[in-house]
């Protein structure tokens, strides 16, 4: 992955992810850490949540990371990634980041990444860059 999309991701702590099934498509707002190791975002959440029960039925998501009200400032993500449970060193990357969840009565999962596209409208050349898995 470009290190100007791991320098953007780990910048950022909050993403907006959507899923669907076969009827509907939902979207909610998570904060994250980053497990560079894995390409993975990782957050908590209930696991009775809507968003959680169609991640469960539905693990192909999309998310964005954005930040700015400025078209000539703007910089984001726009990804694939693969719901997942998230592993114990991933659960230990989250409350690194989050110490306070560990108070909340709620899971922790990873969105493993497939494909990002990330657009920098600062850069003078070379505004999109892309990542594949």
């Amino acid at each position: 992955m470009d290190k100007k999309i791991l320098e953007y991701i780990q910048s950022m702590q909050l993403l907006s992810l959507a899923m669907r099934d076969d009827e509907e498509v939902y979207i909610a707002n998570v904060f994250y850490a980053f497990d560079e190791k894995n390409l993975a975002l990782i957050f908590s959440s209930d696991e009775k949540s809507r968003h959680i029960k169609l991640a469960f039925l539905n693990p192909k998501l999309a998310l964005s990371i954005a930040k700015e009200d400025k078209i000539a400032f703007l910089k984001g993500i726009q990804a694939k990634a693969l719901f997942k449970e998230a592993s114990k060193e991933q659960s230990e990357i989250y409350y690194k980041k989050f110490p306070f969840a560990k108070l909340h009565n709620a899971k922790i999962y990873a969105l493993e990444l497939t494909w990002a596209k990330f657009t920098d409208n600062t850069l003078m050349i070379g505004s999109k860059l892309e990542f594949q898995r």
